[in-house]
């Protein structure tokens, strides 16, 4: 006779992770031939097999991938390799390959890639942007992967939905565009960025100091650009702080740039974004800073974000999650900030001086 379940936590109510001791009183049989069965030995009869999974269904276990894979490697000692699981980096970008696009997207991959090779693990791409790949198709692919912590990709546009039941998977997203399911994210601290470019935009003399940003960027940021500028601004008069050029879209600003630049008296523009071409337009006497700096050649002034940080910080908050088995969507999701640092330039030599790079 099958022995009476031992689960006391959940006929305590107290939430806790059921155990392959517990499911083994369950079915009446050993821990090992639980650990066997789940595994799909030969060495275990089918109803035997049976008689276990049934009881760990009914108990709600679930198997820790990290557990599990690390006895993989003890079990096969001769194997070379020493990743204990993988990990699935999220995409939805259409194309699927569009995310390669933003170099900050590129530098975040690499880095959690880099990352989880360090920390033992694999980070595998998959794309809910494929047409042949749909969220419930992508959920068993996962499973039957044993995969169990996704890194979701920024999401495209001003896309805030993640279109995957992460019900089962630790979850962790890059940069703040995932609005829902709630998950924690890591990102770049987009508000200490913005206002530091002004403080040092102060430094250099500039006066009259302008943000140029797309509105629907700003949105997808959480306005948290245009919030720190706006901070940065009450240190000034009322009558010199300057208002934001903000179109809805960023191909708007181009042939507004000039126009509004002389209206308002501008000697020095904050860009959301780096694009040479659009921030040359400017007079020469400008000074230009960008709040996305990609290399340190000294050529542009302003923001260097710190993407490797962002994409190191995210697998180990995924993999800290995985060791919790902290699944599913969160009532209350975190936002880790990673700052950046200012990088002189020669786009904002400094008040009354003429640019020399970036003209």
């Amino acid at each position: 006779m099958a022995a009476k379940p031992t689960n006391r936590r959940a006929a305590a109510g107290v939430p806790g992770r059921i155990s392959m001791h517990e499911v083994a009183a369950q079915a009446g049989c050993s821990r090992s031939a639980v650990s066997l069965a789940l595994r799909g030995h030969p060495s275990i009869p089918p109803a035997t097999r049976e008689r276990i999974e049934a009881a760990a269904s009914r108990l709600g276990y679930r198997k820790n991938p990290l557990v599990a894979a690390l006895m993989r490697v003890r079990r096969n000692r001769a194997a070379e390799t020493t990743i204990q699981a993988p990990l699935a980096f999220v995409s939805s970008h259409v194309p699927p390959e569009t995310w390669r696009h933003a170099a900050t997207h590129r530098r975040f991959h690499a880095a959690a890639c880099a990352r989880a090779v360090e920390r033992g693990f694999s980070l595998d791409e998959f794309s809910l942007g494929d047409p042949d790949m749909r969220p419930e198709r992508l959920r068993a692919l996962l499973k039957a992967r044993g995969i169990h912590g996704l890194l979701v990709a920024p999401l495209p546009g001003e896309q805030t939905h993640l279109n995957l039941d992460v019900t089962d998977f630790a979850t962790v997203g890059l940069g703040v565009s995932v609005k829902e399911p709630g998950i924690d994210r890591v990102s770049d601290d987009h508000f200490f960025g913005a206002k530091l470019a002004f403080e040092h935009c102060l430094a250099l003399g500039y006066r009259r100091i302008g943000l140029a940003i797309a509105a629907n960027i700003s949105r997808r940021l959480e306005n948290r650009w245009w919030s720190g500028f706006l901070v940065a601004q009450q240190h000034l008069p009322p009558q010199a702080r300057v208002p934001a050029l903000m179109p809805e879209t960023r191909e708007e600003i181009p042939p507004l740039l000039n126009a509004w630049i002389a209206r308002r008296q501008v000697d020095a523009v904050v860009f959301s974004i780096r694009n040479e071409d659009e921030m040359a337009r400017a007079p020469a006497r400008v000074g230009l800073v960008s709040l996305s700096v990609h290399d340190a050649t000294g050529k542009v002034a302003g923001i260097r974000q710190n993407e490797r940080r962002v994409g190191e910080a995210a697998i180990d908050l995924l993999i800290e999650k995985l060791h919790r088995w902290d699944t599913g969507a969160n009532a209350a999701p975190t936002l880790h900030l990673v700052p950046g640092t200012w990088s002189d330039g020669l786009s904002a030599p400094g008040a009354g001086k003429n640019r020399r790079g970036l003209v």
